[in-house]
């Protein structure tokens, strides 16, 4: 199984790593994001926003961060970034949200939920008989 723990501190370990006094790197960024396209918003802020906004990209293509508004995306980014360094702090919102969505304790919807699902392996046999 994946171990979101050691990504996390992976990835926490390699934004730590990166200057954070140089303006024009994402991680030394002091201005107001203001995107106009979504193909100019860098891939380790795509991550986020993809976690971030995954309730409102429902049953849509999850991977579309077309889907989510420049609006919004401006917004959000506006609100929770803090100056230079603030990528370690998106880095652990998203996998705080990943590890919440993931453990099922959330309202998503298991598509297979009621469903038997024998495998090419098993010896299942469904019983559609009713009691």
């Amino acid at each position: 199984m994946f171990d979101y723990e050691k990504a996390r501190q992976s990835t926490l370990a390699y934004w730590n790593n990166q200057p954070q006094d140089i303006p024009f790197y994402i991680n030394g960024f002091t201005g107001t994001f203001a995107y106009s396209d979504h193909s100019l918003i860098p891939q380790s802020i795509q991550s986020f926003l993809l976690e971030y906004f995954w309730d409102q990209l429902a049953e849509t293509r999850r991977n579309h961060i077309t889907s989510i508004s420049l609006d919004k995306i401006n917004s959000c980014l506006n609100e929770l970034w803090e100056g230079p360094g603030s990528m370690q702090k998106l880095v652990n919102i998203m996998y705080d949200i990943r590890k919440f969505r993931q453990s099922g304790e959330n309202n998503s919807k298991d598509v297979l939920k009621g469903y038997h699902t024998p495998t090419l392996d098993s010896n299942l046999v469904v019983d559609t008989s009713e009691d």
